[in-house]
């Protein structure tokens, strides 16, 4: 659904409809602008997913940097708005943290402030 499947695997028939648009024919900048804006995906082990050598903040930000929206002093304010909103402890510090100094809670809150990001 997420149009996360590697290269090698192809789907051989059939569709997938989501808001009147069939998915499989999509094209990179298709999936990008649907990804984050309309379909999020929030993985159990956030781990698996969070950059472990970034930031928590700057992995927030960087979903607006991918869509070019916000200047990057507005990123980081909207990334310390999602760490607050999503209820993080000390929002000003787990922004600055990297993902192994959260707890896997945090780290779980820190992905749903991600699939929030673009409403």
């Amino acid at each position: 659904l997420m149009g996360l499947l590697p290269d090698t695997v192809s789907v051989t028939s059939g569709e997938i409809q989501f808001e009147g648009r069939d998915l499989l024919r999509l094209d990179d900048d298709g999936w990008r602008d649907l990804r984050g804006r309309r379909l999020a995906m929030i993985f159990q082990e956030p781990m698996t997913a969070l950059n472990p050598l970034m930031r928590i903040g700057d992995q927030m930000a960087e979903m607006f940097e991918a869509h070019g929206l916000l200047t990057p002093k507005e990123r980081r304010a909207k990334a310390l708005s999602l760490a607050r909103e999503v209820g993080l402890p000390d929002p000003e510090r787990i922004v600055r943290a990297y993902p192994h100094q959260l707890s896997g809670g945090q780290r779980q809150r820190a992905m749903i402030a991600m699939a929030l990001a673009l409403e």
